[in-house]
């Protein structure tokens, strides 16, 4: 497991790569007012959500909840993921832009939904917003976007971009985040006895996961928006990331 001093040094690098990411587009959309604006605006709302996540997840980590801060890591793990295939064709920025804004609307009126059953008191003001939401969605004319593990295949088809080890790591947030009964885990038999083991040691893991995703995170976010340079990024990950990630 990495330190305590090599994990707060972790925490500082992704942050600061989150805030600075996020401070270059929201400059280059005020002032140059681009012509493909929703693609500074898409960055700009999920590098400033993901700000919430990240730190959410360091914090986690830090605080010795390696579970908790791995699921919040799938967040913006999932977030890239979009953005991966949203950029893996230029010719389709714009139509697979406007999918995930229908999924978002879909999903915000089945959120709004669940809340009026709820909240009995309040139930014609959440339905009214989930029924303007399925409306905006209709006027998209889009449907609902293939899987996650279909757009992967997709993405790896197309052969223009080297496939980073990224699925993998949303895939392993994912079993995290599941309430699996890992019995086989937790306990073993000792002269016939069930006795309780230590769970295996998720700190490392964490740490992988919560930089991981801001390095993708800002990765995508400059590929959609065309700023940046990515040999810094790699260079960022393989010199200063990666030395602490497997450093004791």
């Amino acid at each position: 497991m990495s330190s305590s001093s090599n994990i707060k040094t972790l925490q500082t690098l992704s942050c600061d790569l989150l805030e600075d990411t996020l401070k270059e587009i929201r400059s280059h959309r005020e002032k140059n007012s681009p012509p493909n604006e929703e693609h500074f605006l898409t960055a700009e709302y999920l590098l400033q959500e993901a700000m919430e996540y990240v730190a959410g997840a360091w914090e986690m980590i830090i605080s010795e909840k390696p579970n908790a801060s791995i699921a919040l890591s799938r967040w913006v793990l999932e977030a890239s993921l979009n953005l991966l295939w949203t950029v893996a064709d230029r010719d389709k920025i714009d139509e697979r832009l406007k999918v995930l804004v229908g999924e978002a609307l879909r999903n915000d009126a089945c959120l709004l939904e669940g809340l009026a059953k709820l909240w009995q008191d309040k139930n014609h003001k959440f339905e009214s917003k989930a029924k303007e939401a399925r409306k905006m969605r209709e006027r998209l004319d889009v449907e609902k976007p293939p899987s996650l593990e279909e757009r992967v295949k997709e993405i790896r088809q197309t052969g223009k971009r080297s496939w980073p080890e990224l699925y993998p790591l949303y895939r392993i947030c994912c079993a995290a985040a599941h309430p699996g009964l890992k019995m086989w885990e937790r306990f073993c038999n000792v002269d016939e006895l069930t006795v309780s083991k230590y769970p295996i040691d998720k700190q490392s893991i964490a740490c992988w996961m919560a930089a991981a995703s801001t390095f993708y995170l800002a990765t995508y976010t400059y590929c959609l928006t065309e700023l940046g340079n990515t040999d810094e990024l790699k260079h960022w990950w393989v010199e200063q990331v990666v030395p602490l990630l497997y450093k004791n």
